[in-house]
């Protein structure tokens, strides 16, 4: 797995080979754009060590962790720059102007706070998904440009039939929630590849057929 990140980083052209690191907190992966730290899950391991993944799953992986830091290295003109551009002045704002309608006229001042507060709520979601999007789906096209369109699409359509919750506790139930509210579905993925679920029916039954025999 290393040698695999190690070929993709170079490949990226990536100043610095990111470190690969098993992690029983993670379920698939997870990158750490600052530290260059990929954290593979021990799930993931497991599914492979199963067959129900392979090797061109286990790099698709390593190559969408490794888009985010291709994305990230670009700085200022990165999606990842742009995106929380957008939404950690808006999540500021979940602060400051609930103070600011405490200063407006009104027979009970914490009535216009609140109506703010609500407003601002109400958007909040939908400011996150957004900016969670673009972060994704650049990591995909980064990964892409590594690996492929049909191999990352292919992989995307297999993991995504190994992600069930073993357990449904208060954390599983919350990682759930804001992984479906803040996270592109499986036909968006597939989507801003360029392909369509329809298109990859073929590949389902052929991955469906294989791990029946």
């Amino acid at each position: 797995m290393k040698q695999k990140a190690e070929k993709l980083a170079k490949q990226a052209g990536l100043q610095k080979i990111p470190a690969v690191k098993i992690s029983k907190k993670e379920r698939v992966a997870s990158v750490s754009v600052l530290r260059k730290r990929i954290s593979v899950g021990t799930e993931l391991l497991s599914q492979w060590s199963r067959g129900e993944i392979d090797e061109d799953d286990v790099e698709a992986t390593l190559a969408h962790e490794i888009g985010h830091i291709m994305d990230f290295d670009r700085k200022f003109r990165s999606v990842y720059f742009r995106s929380n551009a957008i939404a950690l002045p808006y999540i500021t704002l979940g602060v400051i102007l609930p103070k600011v309608g405490s200063y407006l006229p009104a027979s009970e001042p914490w009535i216009p706070s609140l109506l703010i507060f609500i407003v601002w709520a109400v958007f909040l979601p939908w400011i996150l998904r957004r900016t969670t999007f673009a972060v994704q789906f650049e990591a995909d096209r980064n990964a892409s440009r590594l690996i492929g369109d049909q191999q990352l699409a292919n992989s995307i359509v297999k993991r995504s039939r190994f992600h069930p919750m073993k357990t449904f506790g208060p954390i599983e139930t919350w990682e759930l929630l804001s992984h479906v509210i803040l996270f592109p579905f499986l036909n968006e993925r597939l989507q801003n590849l360029g392909f369509e679920i329809k298109g990859q029916k073929t590949e389902i039954q052929r991955i469906r057929n294989r791990q029946a025999i």
